[in-house]
C-alpha cells in the first residue's frame, strides 16, 4: 500500500499529524487485531492473556512467576489468576522454588505445547491477512517503534 492510499484511508496529511489522530489509529488497530485474534483463539478455548503467557512459557521454558508477571507487563496477582485457569486446563504446572520457598515456577506442559503447535499456524493465517499490503521491512519498523515506545516508558 502507498503512501497515498494511507493518506487517504485515514485521512490525514502526515504533516498535520496530531496526537489525536494517532491515538485514535492506534486504538481502532488494536481494537480490530483483538477482535480478529480472540476469534482465532475462541475454538481453542484460550484468551488473548493466556495464549499470551503460554507463549512466553514456551519461549523462555521454566519461569519465575513475578518474572513472568514483567515479561507480561501484568500484576502478580492477575498472573497467578492465569496460571491457575490454565492449570485446570492442563496447560501449565505450577511448582515450589527449591531455592525461594515463596516463589513459584511455571512451565508449560506438554498439552500446552500442543496447544501452541496447532493455534501458531491459525493465528498466522489471520495475521497474513491483516498485514496485506504491507513490507516486511515497514513491519519491522513499525516492531521497531513499539520496542522504543515501550523502552522509553518503562518504569
Amino acid at each position: 500500500m502507498n503512501d497515498q492510499k494511507v493518506e487517504e484511508q485515514v485521512h490525514i496529511n502526515p504533516n498535520q499529524l496530531r496526537g489525536y489522530t494517532t491515538g485514535l489509529l492506534q486504538g481502532k488497530a488494536y481494537s480490530r487485531l483483538h477482535t480478529h485474534l480472540t476469534r482465532v483463539l475462541f475454538p481453542f478455548n484460550i484468551s488473548i492473556p493466556e495464549w499470551k503467557l503460554l507463549g512466553q512459557l514456551h519461549e523462555n521454558g521454566k519461569v519465575k512467576l513475578a518474572v513472568l508477571a514483567g515479561l507480561l507487563s501484568y500484576d502478580p496477582p492477575m498472573v497467578t489468576k492465569l496460571v491457575k485457569q490454565l492449570e485446570k486446563k492442563g496447560l501449565v504446572k505450577r511448582t515450589q522454588d527449591t531455592i525461594d520457598e515463596r516463589a513459584k515456577i511455571i512451565t508449560i506442559t506438554s498439552s500446552g505445547t500442543k496447544l501452541i503447535d496447532d493455534v501458531e499456524p491459525e493465528v498466522k493465517k489471520v495475521m497474513r491477512v491483516l498485514l496485506n499490503g504491507i513490507t516486511r521491512e515497514e513491519l519491522i519498523t513499525y516492531l521497531k517503534v513499539l520496542t522504543v515506545i515501550v523502552h522509553n516508558t518503562t518504569e
